[in-house]
């Protein structure tokens, strides 16, 4: 994807954003006030992205940090993301809690494009047109506020895992398609092991009480 072309899609995810935010309160019950850009698109200029990771956003939502481990999506999601039609452009999403921070281990000092309140900031949107993303950025968390960070998303996402997997298990010959549970498992375990990856790399063994994953 060229470089304009993925800054244009970029400024697609607010417009979208806005639209799905403008619908009548109780339609779309999953609600997000905000839209952040982190990776290749903070700069420098390249003459391309890569066509399915090179756009990167997280969304903002009123799920609270408890209810939204990392990788996986809150009630409501799948309603949303077919109402703003994300689901079929060429953006990488990831949902965030409203109640915790935005940045983490993967979304690495992301810079916010689209508010609910505020709309598209086209300050930021010339700045990264220009490859100047990179000055808009906010400083790096210390690596004891990396760890903390790391530990909390650690023990959200394995009490995730547990409880996908009971639902899963009480419900595994149950009438109906299975797939929705499946996902939510593999979501679930994909986020919890991405953040293990994360916590090793970082040389922090022992954060967010250990690998175990059983009942």
């Amino acid at each position: 994807m060229k470089w304009t072309t993925a800054l244009a899609t970029l400024e697609q995810v607010g417009e979208r954003c806005a639209h799905v935010a403008a619908q009548p309160v109780g339609i779309i019950r999953l609600q997000v006030s905000e839209a952040w850009v982190f990776g290749p698109l903070l700069g420098p200029v390249r003459a391309e992205v890569d066509d399915v990771d090179g756009v990167r956003v997280a969304l903002v939502t009123d799920a609270a940090a408890a209810d939204l481990a990392w990788g996986t999506q809150p009630t409501g999601a799948g309603q949303w993301l077919a109402a703003s039609g994300l689901e079929k452009r060429p953006v990488r999403l990831v949902l965030r809690p409203g109640d915790g921070p935005v940045g983490n281990h993967a979304v690495d000092r992301p810079v916010r494009f689209w508010s609910r309140e505020d709309g598209l900031d086209h300050d930021v949107l010339r700045a990264l047109r220009a490859g100047d993303g990179e000055h808009l950025r906010p400083e790096p968390p210390t690596a004891e506020e990396a760890q903390r960070q790391l530990a909390a998303e650690l023990t959200v996402s394995l009490a995730a895992v547990r409880r996908t997997s009971a639902d899963h298990a009480a419900h595994r010959w149950a009438p109906g398609n299975p797939l929705k549970r499946s996902d939510a498992l593999a979501a679930a375990v994909a986020g919890y092991l991405d953040l293990l990856d994360a916590r090793d790399a970082a040389g922090a063994p022992g954060l967010g009480g250990g690998g175990s994953v059983g009942p």
